[in-house]
């Protein structure tokens, strides 16, 4: 009896060692499998990207096979863990690959209109009906992202069952920290396939398929900072027809602030802070941190203009917006310059850069003439470059234009509810949100330093403990360095830029409403709370110098209780690049990032 149990048991163990041997075996060729897919994707390579997904769909399903033999050993304690770990490990993989699989499908009968390799029906045409094919595709492709959804959903189930704190850090490759990594990763890609599909679905009504669009552009010259994303250089306005973009023309701010029918007085912190400004100017009206409420103050006063026209919507970009089309469409030329990113030793910075501001520089007797409407001629010239780009080049566009949606270098207003809903929920609106949990935003503005934020260097830090009541006790701490000489900026100079001059800092931080500032310094004019936006808002101004440094610090207490995990979202500034954030929560120090988008981030204690 003893031999036949002892029999039976090595019988058990050498199936089990077989199916897991096997189940290796699937895993590896599926891993393969889907690093080749990747390098598929990389390159453009729909058709060779397919294969591969297939071929790693099937060795991952038959992975999910071989480790079914595995299923009794869950009962045991501890190693049935790590056996169904494993199982859903595979179980996620196998349902992402599926999500793959079907929007390379749905992709595939516009492979070639998208710029990628592969067996597309539409060949031929000019580029603005390529252009008008992919709005086309664009939307046919939405509705079949409820599947691709489904299929996330399935792998966020099965990730989200993985617990982390079963592979300690300890061990070689952190894969506690993978896990968590992996974790974040699916729930962002499931929350973008699900909020893109409304604009997915609107995009043919944005570019004026059944009906022409039109929408006033207006410039922010981000190295002016202002709430949300730089100063208004110029506008511009632009009518969509099934996808042809073609301008109306465009001029200086100014010109059209001159046409005003209307003067009211400036709201307070113009008042305040902006030297010799009284009345109230479209040039100054994005002074909320939250584009919409800003551009609805804009609309108002735009309204009241000579240059008003009937508008569907309003777009608002940066320098960045234009470098990083550059950098994929090459040098642009406009009014027989040709413009480039190359640094120039003038400003060091980019040569179309220096471009914008020699034109941008108001406070100079600079003849504009011809030149004032380049930004209208130097966007058209932009378009015509990019519908005349190789078709390898769109998927590189696409990939900017998405880009600086996300790190709000572009942002959107639009007339229609339905479609101002969509961008709303992807995020591309320039919104400030609530959030259930900590809460943060810094926001600046340049009133009057010139061009100061093409040199200010700026890194923020803070520090978040459990305070006596429970509630959060928090200091932020602002770092500003300010490495370049001051330029002449008296009104009688005679020639150069006025660029790096006195920065005039007119911040505010906003905060969970109901937040508490317990002490302040650095500031020229003390700090003061308020609410605004369902926030509450730390206020105050202060001026760095060139070659000169200042120091922020704010000490407040937040009205949160944290237990096991402490959430906080961070919502980036519209025109900033990148500043430096470094994080203590509770003790567990985050590795330093740059805020390059909104970030959230998530600490279990």
């Amino acid at each position: 009896m003893k031999k036949r149990i002892t029999f039976i048991i090595l019988i058990i163990f050498i199936i089990l060692g077989i199916s897991a041997s096997l189940s290796a075996l699937s895993l590896k060729k599926a891993i393969s499998a889907s690093k080749k897919a990747l390098d598929a994707i990389k390159i453009q390579d729909l058709d060779g990207a397919k294969i591969h997904l297939v071929a790693a769909k099937k060795d991952f399903q038959t992975a999910q096979k071989t480790l079914v033999v595995l299923t009794p050993l869950r009962v045991i304690p501890l190693i049935g863990w790590y056996v169904a770990d494993a199982q859903r490990g595979v179980s996620a993989a196998a349902s992402g690959l599926d999500a793959a699989t079907t929007a390379a499908a749905a992709i595939t009968p516009y492979a070639d209109v998208l710029g990628l390799k592969g067996e597309g029906t539409f060949l031929g045409g000019t580029a603005q009906e390529r252009l008008a094919k992919a709005i086309e595709a664009i939307s046919k492709i939405g509705p079949q992202m409820d599947s691709v959804g489904a299929s996330l959903a399935k792998t966020r189930k099965d990730v989200d069952a993985i617990q982390s704190w079963r592979y300690p850090n300890f061990l070689p490759g952190r894969p506690g920290a993978k896990i968590d990594n992996i974790k974040k990763a699916v729930d962002q890609v499931e929350s973008l396939i699900v909020d893109s599909r409304p604009l997915l679905l609107v995009l043919p009504q944005i570019m004026g398929q059944d009906k022409e669009s039109k929408y006033l552009v207006l410039f922010q010259n981000d190295k002016e900072l202002r709430p949300t994303g730089g100063f208004i250089t110029a506008y511009a306005h632009f009518r969509v027809n099934r996808g042809i973009i073609a301008s109306e023309g465009s001029d200086d701010i100014y010109r059209l602030d001159n046409t005003l029918l209307k003067r009211i007085p400036a709201p307070p912190p113009i008042i305040k802070y902006l030297p010799g400004v009284s009345t109230f100017n479209l040039r100054d009206t994005n002074l909320s941190p939250d584009y919409t409420t800003s551009i609805k103050l804009f609309e108002d006063l735009y309204q009241a203009t000579a240059g008003a026209k009937d508008i569907d919507g309003i777009i608002a970009l940066d320098t960045q917006f234009v470098l990083s089309l550059m950098e994929v469409l090459g040098p642009v030329d406009a009014y027989g310059t040709k413009f480039t990113i190359d640094t120039v030793e003038e400003c060091a910075c980019p040569q179309i850069i220096y471009e914008l501001e020699r034109y941008a520089d108001q406070p100079v007797a600079y003849e504009k003439g011809s030149r004032k409407d380049i930004i209208g001629v130097l966007m058209q010239s932009l378009m015509t470059k990019t519908f005349n780009a190789p078709k390898g080049q769109w998927p590189n566009l696409l990939e900017a234009v998405v880009n600086n949606l996300r790190e709000k270098h572009l942002l959107l207003y639009f007339h229609d509810p339905k479609v101002q809903e969509a961008v709303e929920k992807i995020n591309f609106a320039g919104r400030i949100y609530q959030y259930d949990g900590d809460y943060l935003h810094i926001n600046e503005a340049n009133f009057g330093g010139a061009k100061s934020n093409l040199y200010i260097q700026e890194k923020v830090s803070q520090v978040i403990k459990k305070g006596k009541d429970g509630n959060l006790d928090k200091t932020i701490t602002i770092n500003y360095k300010y490495p370049r000489q001051m330029d002449n900026c008296s009104l009688e100079r005679k020639s150069g830029l006025c660029l790096a001059g006195i920065y005039r800092d007119y911040i505010r931080v906003y905060v969970p409403k109901g937040s508490k500032l317990t002490s302040s310094a650095g500031a020229e004019v003390a700090f003061t709370q308020s609410e605004d936006l369902g926030k509450t808002v730390f206020e105050g101004f202060f001026t760095v110098r060139p070659e000169g440094t200042a120091k922020i610090e704010l000490a407040y207490t937040v009205p949160l209780k944290v237990e096991k995990t402490y959430k906080l979202l961070i919502q980036k500034q519209p025109g900033t690049d990148g500043i430096m954030y470094d994080i203590d929560a509770f003790g567990h120090k985050q590795k330093a990032f740059p805020l390059a988008t909104d970030k959230e981030l998530i600490v279990k204690l």
